[in-house]
């Protein structure tokens, strides 16, 4: 009996950290390819999988992020290494990924879903299904503008943007609040590989903002910032990519 109770308790552990990804042989959602979205979001990871000699040619090759697919904004690869098992590099990616998710701080400002991590390719296939993956490009959101009376406001949510900011001319972008609501449009229009000017309205048109923007790499997450003014003249900052806690700690003093 007692034995029973700790394999039951052990299956629900397992289950709950997504740990239990299937073997790629197993899988029937097919085959990831160059051109996916999931790597035009990530384009270190894209370089490391299909170009990166080292890891190219690795007997086990794992991609975690973290699902539902709007909460994919960090990701976590690991390749074999020695005589690592597949379901060992699936381990050690998904551990990677939970590290990752939860250095960048709590993420209930932004979502109302829980966001965990998932093994969602193994050795070049598909173990998720491929309709469930982000089609875009997504991340936790924070506006930050100063309203009439010279107070600091806040918006918190997600935002849907084209993966290819910096190599697209024009990139459109929504923003979501907590509750699923969409409440912004906006755009990213290219100047630079990583800067160039944004446009943005909220509200039906009764907030609306524009100026120039930077992506960010890796400090702590790659993220984009979007500076400007709104109509009335006044500072407002946008925030692609932290979670609203670490977004308002390094962005919030407009």
């Amino acid at each position: 009996m007692i034995r029973t109770l700790l394999l039951v308790l052990l299956s629900a552990v397992v289950l709950a950290s997504g740990v239990a990804a299937q073997p790629a042989a197993q899988s029937p959602y097919g085959r990831a390819e160059r051109r996916d979205p999931i790597f035009l979001r990530f384009n270190q990871m894209a370089e490391r999988y299909w170009v990166n000699t080292d890891t190219m040619t690795a007997s086990h090759k794992v991609v975690a992020v973290p699902m539902p697919r709007q909460c994919a904004f960090v990701y976590a690869d690991s390749y074999s290494r020695g005589q690592m098992s597949e379901s060992e590099v699936q381990e050690v990616a998904l551990s990677n990924c939970n590290r990752r998710l939860a250095e960048l701080g709590p993420l209930g400002e932004n979502y109302s879903v829980n966001c965990q991590c998932k093994v969602v390719i193994s050795n070049d296939t598909y173990v998720v299904p491929r309709d469930t993956l982000p089609d875009d490009s997504y991340g936790p959101t924070s506006i930050f503008y100063r309203d009439d009376r010279g107070n600091v406001a806040r918006l918190n949510g997600v935002a849907r943007y084209g993966a290819l900011i910096g190599r697209d001319r024009s990139v459109t972008f929504t923003v979501e609040n907590v509750r699923a609501e969409q409440v912004c449009d906006g755009t990213f229009t290219n100047e630079g590989p990583k800067s160039g000017k944004f446009s943005l309205s909220c509200f039906n048109g009764k907030f609306s903002g524009n100026g120039s923007y930077e992506r960010m790499e890796g400090a702590p997450n790659d993220h984009i910032v979007a500076r400007g003014q709104t109509s009335r003249g006044l500072p407002v900052v946008l925030v692609i990519g932290l979670p609203s806690q670490l977004a308002a700690g390094t962005y919030g003093g407009i």
